[in-house]
């Protein structure tokens, strides 16, 4: 019988557990992706909808901004994980990146009103705008076009 050294047994294991996993660039089923796009879309309006709700002070506005673009953020994370039916590949990284990018502008937008004698950002206006909102919400209506079922992000 042939003995095996343990590095060898190792590497193997190692090398198929990566190749089962798929790192995030699976292949789905068009069903499945579908899921997953209403899913993250979903989470993100849920994500948004949270801002407007209470009347507290700027710092509690500011916290539930910051909330929010977490939960983007890991929506958008998941999505990227949960694998991508073919011919979907483009949309996928539009979607990912503008779920980001609407994550840094919450982000952003809280950092910058919570400095002294920036409070009108947001006290002073009833709308924000970002752009990762905007390219979302054509990712969808592309997705939408393509025979995904999904709603665009709603205006909070």
């Amino acid at each position: 019988m042939t003995r095996v050294p343990v590095f060898v047994l190792a590497a193997a294991v190692a090398v198929g557990a990566l190749a089962g996993c798929g790192g995030g660039s699976e292949t789905a089923s068009k069903a499945d992706y579908a899921e997953a796009v209403v899913s993250a879309r979903d989470r993100v309006d849920f994500a948004l909808a949270k801002i407007t709700v209470g009347q507290g002070s700027l710092d509690d506005l500011v916290d539930r901004m910051n909330g929010a673009a977490d939960l983007i953020d890991a929506a958008a994370d998941d999505f990227d994980g949960a694998g991508t039916a073919e011919g979907f590949e483009d949309e996928t990284e539009k979607l990912v990146a503008a779920f980001h990018q609407l994550a840094a502008g919450l982000a952003g937008t809280a950092h910058d009103a919570s400095q002294p004698g920036m409070e009108s950002l947001i006290t002073g206006t009833n709308a924000l705008q970002f752009p990762g909102w905007t390219k979302a919400n054509r990712v969808l209506a592309s997705l939408n076009e393509q025979g995904i079922a999904v709603e665009p992000i709603s205006s909070h």
